[in-house]
Order: structure tokens, then C-alpha cells, then sequence
């Protein structure tokens, strides 16, 4: 399940000549939510309903409900009708439900808890994980305020404040105003913030020996939605090639929609910093540690310390950030989607008789195989997104990480944003791709090779810092 927060604090003209105002404004939060029913799951369509609560991030405490009846964490008792078309809903929480009290937000960690019920047997089901926001601010309309007009202990004084209203009281609904935030860049999208489970806790999994599982908390960043074409890759190549990026490879794809494929590490690091400057943004990769030479030729073994991590600009993503956009929201499953796979949700290399949980069928993809199986790469975009609207996480082409794969081997980093180990020549890459099996899609697979490898099944998407145009 995807929910995103679609309500953004607004700077508020106000200007205060009395001591204090008080008052206490109700908050409404938009939020778009994602939701999906079955095994493997598909987005919903029609009319469900749901129920929600505030809670700490224990789960234990109850801080608002929509209808009041929410403690410690529980269900509350009446459901809210929304419609729901093609897996999206869209609710104003506060608005025709008890209204949210504005000393919810002088917690530190508030998330959202929702209960959905599709109609059948299945009864109400709480969707996971609970979705952290961040205390707002809210935005009022004071067209009604008069100068000269005595309110409290002190006068008006403007039509016009400046603050974020904390303390006024009485603001009717009405007054509030939702503002939705930017829209993600065009073809990307947003991986909202938060703790995740990485790594294998799949049990039946014991082939999988370097991935135990850790929690990692990742900061909001936006993603590829698909695999970088050929096209794309193209048009930042040509560009480079008259900026200083004199050694970009011409990489190969089996047409313009599908993944530019044969290009190596250091290649596609540079086409990021190319991406980047094309398109006005501060580069992330630099061959210094004072961070002031772009790279942009030669094969350089950049470290973590010549990353500008807070750039602007375009970067691979780090392997928790890779796993954690992989998973779309869900927690403890093979794949993006659930725990089987089969060929008409991935692009990959069938083979049931190996895997229980390959559902075939077997040999090589139908949709990859148009145009020949040499690749069998198949058009981004082929398959159904995952919770986070991502495209092929499991599949079609391999994707390069940021991450070296440390030797020897040593567990995950753990902590916010991890950014791999500091040493180790491999680097790694995720996803499985049209003509490995299934066990390389796996979420919890991890595969490395060295960064001058380049071949016709391994490729990569690039993400961004939050916050860009």
C-alpha cells in the first residue's frame, strides 16, 4: 500500500499586535492511498471501506480515529465509504469525521493506520506498514478578520499574519487549505521516508546467506519509474559528448522503450553527473574528497566520501534505498508483489521444476521474446507497477547500486540511509534480469561483479533528493 501525504504547511501574512491569539485550528490531511487485495495482489476497483487512526509509533497509542472509538491502537467501530479506482483512493481525514485536534502534532512520530474491507469474507483488514507524517503547519483564510477588530487580549491590526497559527481557535473547517505538494519529476516517482525490514526473512529461503535481515531507515527520495532506456540514455549521451563526457559508451538496446543494457559501473555513474549538469543540477560524484572535480572521464573507483549525498542532482541508488523501493510498501515477501512469481508479472527465465515458488511457465518470456531472446528484454513498463508504482524491480534487466560488496563478506550497515560498505571492489547489482531464473528476482537476492563489467542483461535506474522541480 502506497500512502502519500498530499498536505504541505503554507506561510501564513499574519501579523499579531496581541500578546496571543488563543486558539486551536482542526487540521485536514489529504491523503492518496494505494491499495491492493489478492495473492499476488491487484489494485482494487470500486467502492470500499476504510477506517482510520492516528497512532504513535509503537502502535499502541491511539491519538485520533475517525470516528473516536480508536484506543491503544485499535479498530474503530464505524468504516468511511470511499471510491477506489484502480488501486487509488483519495480521503480528507478530518473532514466529515471527527475532526484531528491540533495537539496531535505535538507528538514526534505520528503515522496513520488503516483498516480497509473489500466486501467478501475477508472481513476488515489492517493494511501494513502504519505511514509515518510529519507534524504540519496548516493554512487559514483571514478575508473575514477586520483591522481594528478586537479578538482576546489584543487587536488585529492587518488583514494579513505571519506564523503558522499555532494557538488561534475557532477557524472553521473551511478555513484550512490543503495544499498538494510538486508533483514527483516527470517519470519518477516518490519513496516516501521510514524504517523497513531489508534483507531475507523468508525462512524457506536458506539459500540466501548474505542478506539477514536488519532494520534500515530510509529518507524520501524519488526513483525511475522504469529501468533508463535506450532513448534516454542516447539523448544524455550526446549531450555529454559535447560537455566534457568524452569516453560515455553508446551502450546497446534492443529498441528505444526497452533498457540501454551493456554499460558498466563507472559508465552509468558518469551518465548520472551528465544527467545531472544537462539538466542544470549539482552533480553527485566527484574524483576528490574536497568534492570539487566532477567526474566525468576515465574509469575512477569514486568512494563514499566523494559522494555529495545532499546534491541535487541524479545518483544510483544505494542498495537499501534499491530494496526498500523494490518491496513497494510490503514487508517479508519474495517478490514486489507477494511470494510466487510467474511470467506475466516479471519479465524472467522460467524454470517451475527448480522453484516451488516459479509459477512458470518455463523458458524465456513471451512479451521479451518479440524480437528475438538475444536479449529477451521486453519494453519498460511491461508489467504491473509495484506498490510505489515502480516497474520491473523484479526482472527484464539487472540494476547497478551504488553499493561495493564487501570482501570479506560483512553484514548489511544498519541505521538511516546506509550507503554501503567503505571498502571492496565489486559493486552490486539487484533485480534479477530476462534470462535468470527466479531466484535472482527475489527482493532479498543480492548479486555483485566488477565495475567494468558490461553485458547484455544488466542495466539500472537512477533516483533523486527530494524537493526537485
Amino acid at each position: 500500500m502506497r500512502i502519500l501525504p498530499l498536505f504541505r504547511a503554507l506561510g501564513l501574512l499574519l501579523t499579531l499586535t496581541a500578546p496571543a491569539l488563543h486558539a486551536q485550528v482542526p487540521h485536514i490531511l489529504n491523503y492518496q492511498g494505494r491499495v491492493a487485495v489478492g495473492d499476488p495482489p491487484v489494485n482494487f476497483d470500486g467502492s470500499g471501506r476504510f477506517k482510520f487512526a492516528l497512532v504513535d509509533g509503537t502502535g499502541k497509542t491511539s491519538y485520533w480515529s475517525n470516528d473516536g472509538t480508536s484506543t491503544a491502537g485499535s479498530e474503530p467501530t464505524a468504516a468511511v465509504t470511499l471510491t477506489v479506482t484502480k488501486g487509488l483512493y483519495s480521503v480528507l481525514l478530518g473532514a466529515n469525521m471527527d475532526p484531528i485536534p491540533n495537539s496531535v502534532f505535538a507528538n514526534s512520530d505520528v503515522r496513520l493506520r488503516v483498516w480497509f474491507e473489500d466486501g467478501t469474507a475477508n472481513g476488515s483488514q489492517l493494511l501494513t506498514p502504519d505511514q509515518r507524517i510529519a507534524a504540519v503547519g496548516y493554512a487559514m483564510m483571514a478575508g473575514s478578520l477586520q483591522p481594528g477588530a478586537d479578538i482576546s487580549a489584543g487587536t488585529v491590526t492587518a488583514t494579513a499574519f505571519n506564523g503558522n497559527g499555532s494557538g488561534l481557535t475557532n477557524i472553521p473547517a473551511s478555513a484550512v487549505v490543503p495544499v498538494v505538494p510538486p508533483a514527483p519529476p516527470a517519470g519518477m516517482v516518490l519513496i516516501p521516508e521510514g524504517a523497513f525490514q531489508m534483507g531475507n526473512s523468508v525462512a524457506a529461503d536458506a539459500d540466501i546467506t548474505d542478506a539477514n535481515p536488519v532494520v534500515a531507515t530510509i529518507s524520501a527520495f524519488y526513483m525511475d519509474q522504469t529501468e533508463v532506456t535506450k532513448a534516454q540514455w542516447d539523448k544524455v549521451m550526446t549531450w555529454g559528448a559535447a560537455n566534457g563526457y568524452t569516453d560515455l559508451p553508446a551502450g546497446a538496446g534492443k529498441a528505444a522503450d526497452h533498457p540501454v543494457q551493456t554499460v558498466n559501473w563507472y559508465a552509468v555513474v558518469k551518465w548520472c553527473n551528465a544527467r545531472s549538469e544537462k539538466e542544470e543540477e549539482t552533480p553527485a560524484y566527484y574524483t576528490d574528497d574536497a568534492q570539487t572535480t566532477v567526474y566525468r572521464t576515465g574509469n575512477v573507483d569514486v568512494t563514499n566520501v566523494q559522494v555529495k549525498w545532499t546534491a541535487n542532482g541524479y545518483r544510483l541508488p544505494t542498495e537499501a534505498e534499491w530494496e526498500k523501493a523494490a518491496r513497494g510498501g510490503l514487508s517479508g515477501q519474495r517478490f514486489p508483489w507477494g511470494n510466487t512469481i510467474s511470467e506475466n508479472l516479471a519479465n524472467y527465465f522460467g524454470s517451475t521444476g527448480s522453484y516451488a515458488y516459479d509459477l512458470g511457465p518455463n523458458g524465456y518470456n513471451a512479451i521479451g521474446s518479440v524480437g528475438g531472446t538475444s536479449p529477451a528484454t521486453s519494453p519498460v513498463g511491461s508489467f504491473a507497477a509495484n506498490g510505489y508504482g515502480l516497474h520491473d524491480m523484479a526482472g527484464n534487466v539487472n540494476e547497478w547500486c551504488w553499493d561495493r560488496y564487501p570482501s570479506p563478506f560483512t553484514p548489511y550497515e544498519v541505521g538511516t540511509d546506509p550507503h554501503g560498505a567503505a571498502t571492496g571492489f565489486h559493486r552490486v547489482r539487484r533485480g534479477g534480469s530476462w534470462r535468470s531464473n527466479a531466484d535472482n528476482a527475489r527482493c532479498a537476492n543480492r548479486n555483485y561483479i566488477g565495475p567494468s563489467f558490461a553485458d547484455f542483461n544488466l542495466g539500472f535506474r537512477a533516483v533523486l533528493a527530494p524537493g526537485q522541480p
